[in-house]
């Protein structure tokens, strides 16, 4: 089972929220995540996707890029949302689409750090498209640390 699918796995498990949303992570190259949800089960008022949808999907594209960039590195962490400002610039009409990606010199401090200390920070951006525009950016920081064993 490869990285992306224990972490899809895990957020399907133990976030029932990810289920009915149906949250789907569809790529991670150890440097950006693409996840993706679909419409339907998040609906509005108005026809588009749920603000709340759209955060829930952001916080979790930058949770799984620093979770797989540290499981990638042997570590078994424990991520969550420290802090997330999100600016809605437009409609989501169609399957909500985001990405995150972590620069190789964040990624190796947030390795070292983690190491050194057994915990770590990071501030991460996230991207929700609709087409070619820009419909939401997620600004985040996320906290990771070592689970019990």
């Amino acid at each position: 089972m490869s990285y992306l699918e224990q972490v899809q796995t895990k957020l399907q498990e133990e976030v029932p929220l990810i289920r009915h949303i149906g949250l789907q992570l569809v790529s991670w190259d150890g440097h950006s995540v693409t996840a993706q949800a679909p419409l339907a089960p998040n609906l509005n008022t108005h026809g588009t996707a749920f603000g709340g949808s759209l955060y829930c999907v952001a916080a979790m594209t930058g949770w799984s890029l620093v979770h797989l960039s540290l499981v990638a590195a042997g570590y078994q962490p424990s991520v969550w949302v420290v802090k997330g400002e999100v600016a809605y610039k437009a409609p989501v009409r169609g399957s909500i689409q985001a990405s995150a990606t972590i620069a190789e010199a964040d990624r190796q401090h947030l390795l070292d750090r983690y190491q050194a200390k057994g915990r770590t920070k990071v501030d991460i951006e996230v991207v929700v498209m609709e087409g070619e525009q820009v419909a939401m950016t997620m600004a985040a920081q996320f906290a990771a640390m070592a689970q019990d064993p």
